[in-house]
């Protein structure tokens, strides 16, 4: 644990900028199969992909830099289980944003669709398969939802411990604080 009440910027740079492309993501996938075939559609979904490829190399950052920098340490008003639950619901986050993107890819590569990031072509890690790409799609749709919950649940434990227990949880994680 780190002696500072507060994440240094890289850390929250990222939190940030991985809050805001999470929510876009799942903003764009829950609309993109209302949108007609066609080139539209078509330009959507590799928004998606290559924005959904860019949270698992961001989250591959952000690995690394927690593993180098020691988050702050949890509030010593915390019972054991509110530390343990504050520990497993990180640990789902960080899951969830590695295996989520993964099986975006998985899926649209069973489908027989490559998956690029702003123009770099992903190397295949699966043949067309379309019953592996049926799976998968219900897979991403189960994990994007988990996602979410998680999400929320996050979002809700920050406000609790904001506005009900008024520590400094919340605003650690803030841009601009000292």
């Amino acid at each position: 644990m780190n002696a500072s009440p507060r994440y240094d910027s890289v850390a929250i740079a990222l939190h940030w900028l991985m809050a805001l492309l999470l929510i876009g993501l799942f903003g764009l996938g829950l609309v993109l199969d209302d949108f007609p075939k066609g080139d539209l559609r078509g330009q959507l979904f590799g928004l998606h992909k290559a924005f959904g490829t860019l949270v698992l190399v961001l989250v591959t950052a952000r690995l690394a830099w927690r593993l180098t920098h020691a988050a702050p340490a949890l509030p010593d008003s915390m019972t054991g289980l509110e530390a343990t639950l504050a520990r497993l619901g990180h640990l789902a986050l960080y899951a969830l944003m590695i295996v989520l993107p993964l099986s975006g890819i998985i899926m649209s590569q069973a489908g027989d669709h490559p998956v690029s990031m702003f123009g770099w072509v992903l190397p295949t890690l699966v043949q067309p398969n379309h019953d592996l790409k049926e799976a998968f799609e219900e897979v991403h749709e189960v994990l994007a939802w988990g996602l979410a919950a998680v999400v929320g649940l996050h979002l809700l434990a920050a406000l609790r411990h904001h506005f009900m227990l008024k520590d400094d949880v919340l605003a650690r994680m803030l841009p601009g604080g000292k």
